[in-house]
This record gives C-alpha cells, structure tokens and sequence, in this order.
C-alpha cells in the first residue's frame, strides 16, 4: 500500500522554480558537450601517473635497447651502427654456449622436485589430516620471505666443506668449488627457496577444488589416488600451468643464488664458466661498456622466455581438449 507524501514534504513551486533556474545556470556554465568530454577523459587522467611511469622507465626503454642491440657502444663515444653483428658474436661465444646449457640445468632439475614437492605439501595442509595448518603455512613459507642475498650466503655456509650437509649427511663434497657440485648447491637453493611460494600457489589453487566432487567421487568408490589423478589434477591445471610460466621465467632471469653461492668468497667474481647463468652475459657487457651486446643478450634471453611460454601454453591447451 503506498502512501501519498505528505504536504510537508513535497516541493513548492519556488523550489521547483529554484531548481530549474539552478539547472539552467549550469548548463550554460557546463554545456552538455564539455560535461560529455570530462566524463570521457577523467578516467585516463586517474591511470595517467602509472601511464607516464610505464612510459618512462619501460616502454620506452624497452625500444631504446632493441635499437641498441644493432650498434657498438660503450656509453660515452659515437654509437656505430654493426647489425646483427652483435647478436651474431653472442652465439659464436663458448661462454653463451656453456650459460645455456647451466640455464637450461637450473630450470629442469629443480623444476619436478620443487613443484611436486610444493603440490603435494598443500594437499597435506588441505586436508583433514592436518589439524596445525596455520603453524604449517608460515614455516612453510618463511624460506621466500628471506632475501635472496641472504638466503645465498646462509647457504654458502651451510654447503661449506665443514658445514652443516656434509656433517650431517656424513660426506666429504667440495659444493663450492667441485666443477660437478657447483650447480648442484645452486639446485638445492632454488628448491628450498621456491618450495613456499609454490606452496602458497598451489594451496590457492586447491581452495577452488569443489567439495561436494570429491565426496561424489568418494560415495562412488574413487580411491584417494583415483580423486587425486582424475579430479583435483585436472581442476587444478590452470594453476599448474601459471606455476610452470612463473618457474620458467624466474629460472631464465636467474643471477643472483649462483652467482653469489658459488662465486669468489670476498671477491667481486662472480659463478665461474661451469656455473655462470645467461644473464651474467647481460651483466657482464654492461660492467665492460659493451651495451650494445649487452642489450642483445637481454633481447636473446626475452625471446627465450616468449619461446618457452607459448610452447608450455599449446602444450597445456591440446592435454586439455
């Protein structure tokens, strides 16, 4: 039942009168047109102080270094133009070949250890069985809050030959200065860092996972390794695939554990040839005055990462249909 408004609360004449005048004042202060274009433009002027930084520190430093890549240049003299010349040294030097081959080292080996490991501790926290989850995560997880200069030089004392592996593994390895145990040590740091994170992922990622499937599955007599294979795993590839993306491209920017795990004790050297990572070239060129090669080198391990992500993403599409 509606209920008419009161006389007192209705508008007079005078203020309707008020109102339309104010309206009309406003119009001619604030035409239509110029109310249209503000509403139009206010927009881009509240993301315009993240578009001028974009602009400034990456956009347009990302083509400065493309053009670079093409000429000789150590930062103070004319730049010459060389081509592909640049690029081309690049891949006939033994010291990329040796960098691609240790890159190409500290992304598999640490890669099914680390996210299996990662996956299969959030399927741990998850479940019923775990009744001390909240004192598990941040144990779990402290490892990725240390940063990575310390968490190299913690473990640079640990791997010594009288540190804490090898007195309570009971073994005599030389982790930093044995060209076969170099880029082992720099493999157990990855994991122990990147165990967390992937943790924190993936337990994400198994929040999404249906309750109400996995009794489904359950009632008709779907053991826990059947409700794991054919219903959490498939639900959970998504995650799976960011997680592979993510580990991808940090292991290809990887410079600072090894360089600093394996690296000359109190020195500026940084990993030897055995151990050195791709973008040791990049920083290598750039402390040299060779900023040309060193903005090929950058460009180089870019397209690797392209080339990775775009394999991992049709891998993970055809699975799926």
């Amino acid at each position: 039942m509606e209920v008419e408004p009161s006389i007192l609360t209705r508008p007079t004449a005078r203020e309707k009168l008020g109102s339309s005048r104010l309206a009309s004042r406003l119009d001619r202060l604030y035409p239509p047109a110029v109310r249209s274009w503000n509403d139009t433009i206010a927009p881009y002027l509240f993301i315009a102080p993240f578009l001028v930084s974009f602009l400034a520190f990456f956009a347009l430093p990302s083509v400065y270094s493309v053009v670079l890549s093409f000429f000789r240049y150590n930062g103070y003299t004319t730049a010459h133009w060389v081509g592909l010349n640049n690029y081309r040294s690049l891949l006939e030097a033994p010291d990329l070949h040796d960098a691609v081959v240790n890159t190409a080292f500290y992304l598999f080996m640490p890669m099914l250890p680390m996210l299996v490991g990662a996956f299969l501790l959030a399927l741990a926290v998850r479940s019923k069985l775990s009744n001390l989850s909240r004192v598990y995560k941040p144990l779990i997880f402290v490892p990725q809050v240390m940063a990575p200069v310390a968490a190299a030089l913690v473990w640079r004392v640990m791997l010594s030959n009288n540190g804490v592996l090898n007195t309570t593994l009971g073994v005599h390895v030389s982790w930093l200065t044995d060209p076969a145990a170099l880029k082992w040590g720099v493999v157990l740091l990855l994991v122990w860092r990147g165990l967390g994170w992937y943790f924190i992922v993936f337990l994400a990622g198994l929040s999404g996972v249906p309750e109400d499937l996995l009794e489904a599955a359950s009632v008709d007599g779907a053991s826990a390794g059947r409700r794991l294979w054919h219903v959490i795993v498939p639900l959970m590839r998504p995650t799976i695939l960011f997680a592979l993306v993510i580990d991808t491209i940090a292991s290809l920017q990887l410079f600072t554990e090894p360089n600093l795990l394996v690296g000359g004790a109190g020195t500026t050297a940084g990993a030897p040839p055995s151990a050195a990572p791709v973008m040791n070239q990049v920083v290598t060129n750039v402390i040299g005055g060779q900023f040309g090669l060193a903005a090929a080198a950058g460009w180089m391990v870019f397209v690797a990462i392209g080339c990775f992500s775009l394999i991992q993403f049709r891998l993970f599409r055809e699975a799926t249909q």
